[in-house]
């Protein structure tokens, strides 16, 4: 079962996987403070970080970015599994349909697994939308 902690398990992994997320990670903190904000808000911000290194088109990050996309979407515990879709892909997904000039999504899709693009698929299927890179 999963138990709402103010840094989970799976955010101390992006943090390894991904170091150039904790600044974005300690003003989310910072903001929060002792209170845990859950664990739909904590991988959205994972998402706002995602759009960033979209933006700075930095390959070693979105690659790094990529590989934490596919431990997430496969990791053991449901709870985690559902938020890494709606909280992070589904926001990432939705920034970058909303200023695609800006966050040009293809450029992590290229390096996303079967099983996130997959995920991302089901997003626009139940959406209605066609984030470029996934098809």
């Amino acid at each position: 079962m999963y138990r709402e902690t103010v840094e989970p398990e799976c955010v101390k992994y992006l943090l390894d996987q991904c170091p150039d997320f904790a600044p974005h990670w300690r003003r989310h903190r910072d903001e929060w403070g002792e209170e845990a904000a859950g664990l739909m808000i904590d991988l959205a911000v994972f998402g706002e970080y995602a759009a960033d290194a979209i933006e700075r088109d930095h390959q070693g990050e979105l690659s790094r970015i990529a590989e934490a996309a596919d431990r997430l979407v496969g990791w053991p515990d449901k709870h985690v599994q559902s938020a890494a879709v709606v909280g992070f892909l589904e926001g990432l997904t939705n920034r970058c349909l909303g200023d695609p000039d800006r966050f040009p999504f293809p450029r992590l899709a290229r390096l996303l697994s079967a099983n996130v693009i997959a995920a991302c698929r089901d997003l626009d299927d139940s959406w209605g939308t066609q984030t470029p890179g996934v098809s």
